[in-house]
């Protein structure tokens, strides 16, 4: 399983579209990429404006083929002029175990 874990930076102004497009994003992906297991923005809890996207992909080439799609392009758009800056992306390969968390 691949993991993603996207940590942007809204501009306080632009916050409401910049939502907007994060929401839109989630929908798009959940409906039309194949291989997507989990995909959420969060907001953190003390800085309204940033921003976590946490996704979860089946393979590697499931997350190629997400970045290939019309919908991150329109995001990536949206985010030139709303985000401060490039969105901090990492990128991991996870094995589940079976320890639940206590």
């Amino acid at each position: 399983m691949i993991v993603v874990h996207a940590v942007l930076r809204s501009r306080p102004e632009r916050r409401m579209e910049t939502v907007a497009a994060l929401i839109a994003m989630e929908h798009a992906v959940r409906a039309k990429d194949d291989g997507c297991l989990h995909y959420a923005f969060v907001a953190d809890l003390e800085d309204d404006c940033l921003f976590t996207c946490v996704e979860e992909w089946t393979d590697l080439d499931a997350l190629r083929e997400h970045l290939a799609t019309p919908h991150l392009a329109a995001l990536d758009a949206v985010l030139a002029d709303t985000a401060e800056g490039p969105a901090d992306i990492r990128v991991f390969e996870a094995v589940p175990t079976d320890i639940t968390p206590v």
